[in-house]
């Protein structure tokens, strides 16, 4: 699969900036998503010599019949098979052009133009350790800073509720002139002091105090749901890597070999060709199961960078 652009460095203490951030890795990973199902319906139930099998199997039916060697049931299920593959080739064709539509209009290009998608699907970035995931994860989650705010500012409200039970004492100066019989110039000085008897923000302070609690408890619990969503991504994307990985090395050679087999005791006439027919729909069937286990590996792959708000290299 292509490599997809770097998102740019964005400061997320302000808050339109964070929104801009949040938008840049959703249209991210739904570029990953299409992308992915773009590439999957592009490799999915390609023609026989495309898939490298060898072709002529309904002449070899038909000659072997003509020769007495083969039932004519055997010629009717090669031709089901045949007809089954162009069915399943001609719906392989319409999932393409339907991803490839939804993938154009994220690119912001015309539906029907055709897009060329390169690279390999089992490609990815490797994966950081948790605990790193989980420091980045939490360090730029919008919603986390926005709630770690929120106890900040009470804490700071319930600082300056408590400041305000003692009194301030207010200092003043002053200066009267011309005071025909008394004198000529005269000056004044006063402090006047409140004294809060009954009142000293006894009921203010209760409720910052509470407010201050429940400020904490919801900084808490988005913390904690943002560590679990990063270490369950985080361990999706690695089995899916894993069962990749098993698909590459050991069933899509294994299933390649038994049909490649199978096809040549056909033509050496030791096998009939519904042995034939079942060795190549088990080799359908895991490369099917192949695709959807690299589209599992890409969408893990998409919600762990969503879980860190940007992409994993």
């Amino acid at each position: 699969m292509s490599a997809l652009a770097p998102a740019p460095h964005i400061a997320l203490d302000h808050p339109i900036a964070a929104d801009q951030a949040d938008r840049d890795v959703r249209h991210r990973n739904a570029l990953r998503q299409r992308e992915t199902r773009t590439t999957k319906s592009s490799r999915r139930h390609r023609p026989p010599e495309q898939d490298g099998r060898p072709k002529g199997h309904d002449a070899v039916d038909e000659a072997r019949f003509e020769e007495g060697a083969a039932a004519r049931i055997e010629v009717m299920a090669a031709e089901l098979g045949l007809a089954r593959a162009r069915s399943d080739l001609e719906l392989a064709r319409s999932a393409r052009l339907s991803a490839q539509a939804e993938l154009n209009a994220l690119l912001n290009r015309p539906p029907a133009q055709p897009l060329a998608v390169a690279g390999d699907l089992a490609e990815g970035a490797p994966l950081p350790a948790v605990d790193v995931s989980v420091a980045r994860a939490t360090a730029g989650n919008t919603e986390l800073r926005a709630a770690e705010r929120e106890v900040a500012i009470e804490g700071r409200r319930l600082e300056l509720l408590k400041g305000e039970r003692f009194p301030t004492p207010i200092f003043s100066l002053g200066a009267v002139f011309d005071a025909p019989g008394e004198f000529d110039v005269g000056y004044r000085a006063g402090l006047s002091l409140a004294l809060p008897l009954f009142d000293r923000n006894q009921g203010q302070i209760k409720g910052s105090l509470v407010r201050g609690e429940q400020a904490r408890l919801r900084r808490d619990a988005l913390r904690r749901a943002v560590e679990a969503r990063v270490f369950a991504a985080h361990a999706r994307a690695e089995a899916q890597r894993a069962q990749v990985a098993a698909y590459r090395e050991t069933l899509m050679p294994t299933a390649t070999t038994i049909e490649s087999l199978a096809e040549e005791a056909y033509r050496l006439g030791r096998s009939p060709v519904l042995a034939v027919l079942e060795a190549q729909r088990s080799l359908r069937d895991t490369k099917s199961d192949y695709l959807a286990a690299l589209v599992s590996f890409q969408s893990a792959l998409a919600d762990l960078e969503d879980a860190l708000g940007g992409p994993i290299d």
